[in-house]
């Protein structure tokens, strides 16, 4: 996302707009783990291409093909809130135990960086 750490890698994609999914942030330390559950998180959606995808997939630290060896997974999820209600989108879940990390709860990491006082 615009002004986060890794924003650069988003270069070149084609911003679709702001969404909300089922599921819920945890704080990983400098990113969040966006892991199943019932609330909402925001976000961004872009269109990238399959060269773009898989750059994601190495900096999300996919390991193609071996899921329990991913640090995220990507997985199809489907638009809950936002301009793109009902579309079909991929993301990254975080594919690591949550237990001990602080939750997120209201869903929105850049809010939440403000409160805590992060860096981005």
């Amino acid at each position: 996302m615009p002004g986060l750490r890794l924003e650069a890698e988003m270069q070149g994609a084609l911003f679709l707009g702001t969404a909300e999914v089922r599921g819920r942030l945890v704080d990983v330390g400098r990113y969040p783990g966006f892991v199943a559950g019932d609330g909402l998180v925001t976000g961004e959606v872009y269109e990238v291409d399959a060269v773009h995808l898989a750059r994601l997939d190495e900096v999300e630290g996919v390991v193609p093909g071996d899921r329990a060896a991913s640090q995220y997974w990507r997985e199809a999820v489907t638009v809950a809130g936002g301009p793109l209600q009902g579309q079909p989108v991929q993301t990254y879940l975080f594919n690591r135990p949550v237990d001990g990390f602080t939750a997120i709860p209201h869903g929105d990491y850049r809010r939440y960086i403000r409160e805590v006082g992060r860096e981005s």
